[in-house]
C-alpha cells in the first residue's frame, strides 16, 4: 500500500513538473480581416487556425502556440503599428504575415529592428527579399517567379504571340509587370501595351477600349480580385472577348461574384489549388477541411495552414537542438528543406524566398480547373 502511494505520488509529481515546464509561445498574425482585400487575410487566418488546432494537440509536445491576430485593413501603417504592439506588449516569438506586399513591407522594418522572425504566407513582391533580410521569409514564390512563369505559359503552352498588361499601380502590381515585361522580351512574346491604374479605380471602360484596339492575343492583369471582377464584367458589357488572365483572383469567390458569368473562361496562376497536390499531406488536408467545413479549401486557406506548419516545424527542430527562441526559430525557418506541406513541398532559400509548386488554372462551368501544375 505504501509503495502504491509512493508510485502515485511520483506520477503526480512528474506530471506536475512536466506541465510546469510546458510553455505557451505567443505568435502574431496580421493581414486584412476587413475591407476590400479581406479575403487574403481572413482566409489565410482560417487556415492558420486549423493548423494551430493540430499543432497544439501535441506537435510540439507539451508546448503550445498562442496565436494573436490583428486586422491591418490592407493599410501599411496599420500593419506596422499592429506588429509593433505584438512585439512590445505580447512579446511574440514570431510573426506570421502579411497577406499583402505593402503591409508586409511595412512590418518588415519593425520585425527586423526587433529581431523577431517574420514568415509571410502570401506576399509576393520581389523587393521583400532582395535585401537578404535575415529575419524575413515567405512560403509564397516571388513576383518575379509568378510573372516569368505566366509569360512562359502564355508563349509555350497557349501559343500566344502578344499580350497587353493592366497593372495595379502599387508594389504588388508594378514588380509583377516589370518581371513579366522582361521575360516576355526574352522569349519573344510581344507586349502590345501597358496601362497602370490606381488602386481606387472602379471604372475601366476607357482603358479597356484602348486595350481592345491593340488586339492582343491575351490581356494580362496584375491586380486584386475586386478590380479583376469589375474588368471582366465591363469587358463583357463592351463585347470584348480576348482571353483574360487575372492571376490569383480566379480562385476567389468574390471575384466570381463581381464578374458574374463573364468570369467564365478566365485564367489565373494560383498559390494553391485543392486536389492538385497528390501527396499524403495534400490529400489529408483537403479531407480534413471537407469534413470540417463541407467544402474544399481556398488557396489562401491552404497557404495560411502551411505557413503555420512551417513555423511550428521550425520551432520543433529548434526545441530538439536545445531550445526555442526568436533566434533559433529564425535559424530553423531558413533551414526548411522540402517540407511536405498541404500545398506541396516547400523549401526556404537563403534569401527568404520559397520554392514550391504553382497551379495554373481556368474557370470552366463555374469551377476552377487545373490547367497545369508548374513545378
Amino acid at each position: 500500500m505504501v509503495l502504491a502511494r509512493i508510485g502515485i505520488f511520483a506520477t503526480l509529481l512528474l506530471s506536475f513538473a512536466s506541465s510546469a515546464m510546458a510553455k505557451d509561445f505567443p505568435v502574431g498574425f496580421f493581414g486584412p480581416l476587413s475591407g476590400p482585400a479581406a479575403a487574403y487575410g481572413s482566409e489565410s487566418l482560417a487556415g492558420a487556425q486549423l493548423a494551430l488546432e493540430e499543432i497544439n494537440a501535441g506537435y510540439l509536445g507539451s508546448d503550445k502556440i498562442k496565436l494573436i491576430p490583428a486586422d491591418d485593413t490592407a493599410s501599411p501603417g496599420v500593419a506596422a503599428q499592429a506588429v509593433q504592439r505584438m512585439i512590445d506588449i505580447d512579446d511574440v516569438v514570431a510573426v506570421v504575415g502579411g497577406s499583402t506586399s505593402a503591409g508586409t513591407a511595412a512590418a518588415i522594418e519593425v520585425t527586423k529592428e526587433a529581431k523577431v522572425p517574420q514568415l509571410s504566407p502570401l506576399a509576393v513582391d520581389s523587393a521583400l527579399t532582395l535585401a537578404n533580410n535575415p529575419w524575413f521569409a515567405r512560403i509564397a514564390q516571388s513576383s518575379t517567379t509568378w510573372a516569368e512563369r505566366t509569360a512562359e505559359w502564355l508563349k509555350k503552352d497557349k501559343g500566344a504571340k502578344s499580350a497587353y498588361l493592366l497593372v495595379r499601380n502599387d508594389n504588388f502590381g508594378i514588380p509583377l509587370a516589370d518581371a513579366f515585361e522582361k521575360k516576355a522580351k526574352e522569349i519573344g512574346l510581344e507586349l502590345k501595351g501597358k496601362i497602370a491604374y490606381e488602386p481606387t479605380s472602379r471604372e475601366f471602360r476607357p482603358t479597356l477600349a484602348t486595350v481592345a484596339s491593340a488586339k492582343p492575343d491575351y490581356i494580362v492583369l496584375w491586380g486584386y480580385y475586386t478590380e479583376a471582377g469589375l474588368m471582366a464584367k465591363q469587358m463583357a458589357e463592351m463585347q470584348i472577348k480576348f482571353p483574360f488572365y487575372v492571376g490569383s483572383a480566379i480562385g476567389i469567390d468574390q471575384y466570381r461574384e463581381i464578374a458574374g458569368p463573364s468570369a467564365e473562361g478566365t485564367y489565373g496562376l494560383l498559390y494553391y489549388l485543392a486536389g492538385s497536390i497528390e501527396t499524403d499531406a495534400g490529400k489529408k488536408f483537403v479531407q480534413k477541411w471537407n469534413e470540417r467545413y463541407h467544402r474544399t479549401p481556398t488557396q489562401y486557406e491552404g497557404m495560411g495552414y502551411d505557413a503555420m506548419y512551417v513555423l511550428a516545424d521550425a520551432m520543433k527542430r529548434a526545441a530538439a537542438k536545445g531550445g526555442i527562441s526568436k533566434q533559433t526559430i529564425r535559424d530553423e525557418i531558413f533551414n526548411t528543406k522540402a517540407f511536405q506541406g498541404a500545398t506541396g513541398p516547400i523549401t526556404i532559400l537563403s534569401n527568404g524566398d520559397a520554392q514550391r509548386p504553382l497551379p495554373m488554372a481556368e474557370l470552366v462551368d463555374g469551377k476552377v480547373k487545373l490547367d497545369i501544375l508548374l513545378k
